[in-house]
């Protein structure tokens, strides 16, 4: 009977088996996936065991700075107070600060007015400046030319012919060319050069061979850079004489006296 149990038995024990069998053998390669991690893993554990001193030393470290902190913090709660009573007293003095804020836009108000008013009287300034800027050339000829002429008159005086050097009317146009190269324009004698000066005065010799109105005669040095015109402006017949109006212009290349200088000069040559 026992034998014969077992038998009618043994097919669902031997299905129940295989079953097993079958769910086994998953968990049998998953362990042995386990098993092949576990090195790895025991190895990374054996590193962290390696770090932990030094993040134990780095938490010494950071236990040590918490007092520190603690006191730094202290000191930032205590000084607030302090700060709190200060942004009171400037609360308080707002008021008296806004109110100066007022008088001073007003204050700003009156003098915009007061620039208003005296731009209006710009242009009358500015055109007198420019009268006076026009006038001073011939301002300044003139003044050269009582120099020069007071100069001839005591040069003529020891000859006893004095006649017509006040007037200044000269005897030649060779004592024109004379005069207007002795004349300077204002600049330094390391702007304007010896160089200068004696192209300045063929310049002028060339516009006096066959001087005639609107003619001009331009020079340039290329050493130094500096360049002008010598230009008649206008030549008058007036009985015996002529008289010339000259403008002599040099332009300084560099230094301190850069830019454009003009002389205008006035002068009657005798004929005779």
């Amino acid at each position: 009977m026992e034998a014969k149990q077992v038998r009618t038995e043994l097919p669902s024990l031997l299905t129940q088996i295989d079953q097993t069998a079958q769910r086994i053998t998953p968990v049998i390669e998953e362990v042995q996936k386990i098993q092949a991690i576990i090195p790895s893993i025991l190895e990374q554990s054996a590193e962290y065991q390696k770090a932990i001193p030094e993040v134990l030393s780095r938490v010494d470290d950071i236990n040590k700075q918490i007092p520190t902190i603690i006191a730094e913090v202290e000191n930032v709660r205590n000084a607030i107070p302090p700060i709190l009573e200060e942004t009171q007293n400037w609360h308080r003095s707002l008021p008296s600060i806004l109110k100066q804020i007022d008088e001073t836009n007003q204050t700003i108000e009156q003098t915009n007015k007061q620039i208003a008013a005296t731009s209006k009287q710009i242009p009358a300034i500015l055109a007198e400046s420019e009268a006076v800027r026009k006038a001073m050339p011939q301002i300044i000829s003139q003044a050269e030319d009582l120099v020069q002429q007071a100069e001839q008159a005591g040069r003529e005086a020891s000859k006893g012919a004095v006649t017509g050097v006040i007037g200044g009317i000269l005897s030649s146009p060779f004592q024109l060319v004379d005069s207007l190269t002795s004349q300077t324009f204002g600049v330094n004698d390391e702007s304007y050069s010896d160089k200068d000066k004696s192209l300045h005065k063929d310049a002028v010799e060339k516009l006096m061979r066959s001087p005639k109105s609107g003619k001009s005669v331009p020079w340039k040095n290329t050493t130094s850079g500096n360049s002008g015109t010598v230009k008649i402006q206008s030549a008058e017949q007036k009985g015996s004489t002529t008289c010339y109006s000259i403008v002599s212009q040099l332009t300084i290349a560099k230094g301190s006296d850069k830019g454009t200088h003009s002389i205008v000069t006035e002068r009657c040559v005798d004929n005779q």
